[in-house]
C-alpha cells in the first residue's frame, strides 16, 4: 500500500463531509414532509380558541345591544317630549341613562 497524500486526504475529507450533508439533508427533507400531515394546534386547542373568541363575541354583542336599547329610549323620550310637551321625567330618566351608560363605556 502506497502512502497517502494530501491531496488524497483533502478529497476523502470533502467527500465525507458531503455525504454528512447529504444525510443530514435527507433528515430534514422527511421531517418536512412529516410535518406537512400534521395540524398546526390540536383539535381541542382550536376548540378551546373559537370558544373564547364567541364569548369574546357575544360579550361584544350584548355590550352593543345594551347601548342600541339605550339610545332607543332616550330617542324615544325626546320624541314624546316634542310631541306633547311635557314628559320631561322621562327625558331626565333617559338622559342619566345614557350618559351612566357613556361613562361607563370610556
Amino acid at each position: 500500500m502506497e502512502n497517502l497524500t494530501m491531496v488524497q486526504l483533502k478529497d476523502f475529507a470533502i467527500v465525507a463531509i458531503a455525504v454528512m450533508g447529504f444525510v443530514v439533508l435527507l433528515g430534514n427533507v422527511v421531517k418536512v414532509v412529516k410535518e406537512w400531515g400534521k395540524p398546526k394546534m390540536s383539535e381541542t386547542e382550536w376548540k378551546r380558541d373559537v370558544d373564547a373568541s364567541i364569548k369574546d363575541h357575544s360579550k361584544r354583542i350584548e355590550s352593543l345591544e345594551d347601548g342600541n336599547r339605550i339610545v332607543c329610549k332616550a330617542l324615544m323620550a325626546m320624541m314624546s317630549h316634542e310631541i306633547n310637551g311635557n314628559s320631561i321625567d322621562k327625558l331626565q330618566k333617559a338622559y342619566d341613562a345614557l350618559n351612566d351608560y357613556l361613562i361607563d363605556k370610556a
